[in-house]
């Protein structure tokens, strides 16, 4: 088993059973970013998935995309491990096939790793830091947590294979490089900022 495949199951068995419950669902989300009345959100919640968050169609998360910044603790809770599994590749057929169909114009990358990797953007921000980090994943789990951090080192991986391919070394570029990429040194910064924030047990790898 590779490190992407032992991450996706990693995935699958730490968020098995999530409901969203009461909480905050996807296209009830947009509603609280679009501003729109109660009543309004009512509806928005009515074509929201709350039981399997595995049944979420992977258009839904372009859709809602914002909807990241706009989740409750239990939304944040189900919504999650969809978006990690787009984000390492998981549904990468069915998003080529939506895009040769057209259908993700005008739609926005459901960017999970950069609202993860902004941690480091509040860390001088208290209200700031409550708000988008400290409530929003209240109630992960240890192993929900880990998943996190098993990810951003999951990214670290990817930057690090590129830094050793034939191309990265056609443009002249040394393995080591990668040290000193500025994507790379965010995500160890980020990293380093959920396990010390969220006082998670971890050995970095």
């Amino acid at each position: 088993m590779n490190k992407k495949e032992a991450l996706i199951q990693e995935i699958q068995e730490a968020f098995k059973g999530v409901k969203l419950d009461e909480g905050i669902g996807l296209w009830e989300a947009q509603g609280h970013d679009d501003r729109v009345s109660d009543v309004e959100c009512k509806k928005l919640r009515a074509k929201d998935e709350k039981e399997d968050w595995n049944n979420i169609p992977l258009i839904h998360l372009y859709q809602c995309s914002s909807s990241l910044t706009f989740f409750d603790a239990k939304g944040m809770r189900f919504h999650t491990p969809m978006f990690l599994l787009y984000a390492i590749g998981v549904f990468q057929k069915e998003q080529e096939e939506l895009q040769k169909k057209g259908l993700l114009n005008g739609c926005s990358d459901p960017d999970i790793e950069n609202r993860l990797q902004t941690i480091t953007d509040y860390a001088q921000d208290s209200l700031g830091y409550q708000q988008l980090y400290t409530k929003p994943f209240s109630l992960f789990s240890g192993k929900q947590l880990k998943c996190i951090l098993k990810f951003l080192e999951f990214k670290l991986s990817e930057l690090e294979m590129y830094y050793k391919s034939n191309d990265a070394k056609e443009l002249g570029l040394l393995p080591t490089a990668v040290k000193y990429n500025k994507d790379y040194m965010q995500l160890q910064e980020a990293l380093n900022c959920w396990i010390h924030n969220f006082k998670i047990e971890y050995v970095l790898k």
